[in-house]
């Protein structure tokens, strides 16, 4: 398709150029810091979930063995064995509502899915960027699935990542030079508008 021709909306269809590789390359970046962060997240409530799920079959199996050693024995000072058991079995129940409530496995499992349309993302993106621009597809198409796909795992994944992972994201990446972080790890800049580059070219 020739570049005087219209799209559906009226407006000239886009042509690959540096202005659309350097888009691109920063959405990478985005992509490359969005998965690293995921990643974390997933770990991060695993062993949460894991430690848990431990510390209940550890209680459970001492609470209920000592409870049948016991028996209905008195201590000193009449000491009953059974407020001990009694409060671990409180704790018991106070660990499997914070798993219930928190959800730690839920979550490490759904980080794990996000981390990985990420992945795709930017290996799609790698992959667009690494062969000639002749040989490319529709820049037209390729951006706009490439758009609903980054809109769709950030507006569902963003939120869930703690202040802590996306500040150690900050301090991972931040002394890459020219590494483009996302919003949420707290870096603002100014709104880019389009600036014919030196080198930039149109490949019809």
């Amino acid at each position: 398709m020739s570049q005087s021709q219209d799209t559906d909306d009226g407006a000239p269809e886009l042509q690959w150029g540096a202005s659309i590789e350097t888009l691109l390359a920063r959405w990478c970046d985005e992509a490359k810091a969005n998965e690293w962060m995921h990643t974390e997240a997933a770990g991060q409530n695993n062993r949460t979930s894991r430690g848990i799920t431990i510390a209940l079959t550890i209680l459970s199996s001492v609470a209920g063995l000592s409870n049948v050693i016991a028996g209905g024995k008195v201590w000193a000072g009449d000491f009953q064995p059974s407020w001990l058991f009694g409060g671990l079995s409180i704790g018991i129940s106070v660990l499997t509502m914070i798993q219930e409530k928190l959800a730690y496995g839920t979550a490490a499992t759904q980080h794990g899915l996000w981390a990985q349309q990420w992945t795709l993302i930017r290996r799609r993106i790698e992959e667009e960027l690494a062969i000639p621009p002749s040989m490319r597809k529709s820049v037209q198409v390729f951006m706009k699935t490439l758009r609903h796909d980054i809109n769709q795992v950030s507006i569902a994944g963003s939120q869930q990542l703690p202040e802590s992972i996306r500040d150690s994201c900050k301090k991972r990446f931040s002394n890459i030079p020219q590494f483009e972080l996302p919003e949420i790890c707290g870096v603002a800049e100014h709104t880019r508008i389009y600036m014919p580059l030196p080198a930039e070219g149109v490949v019809s």
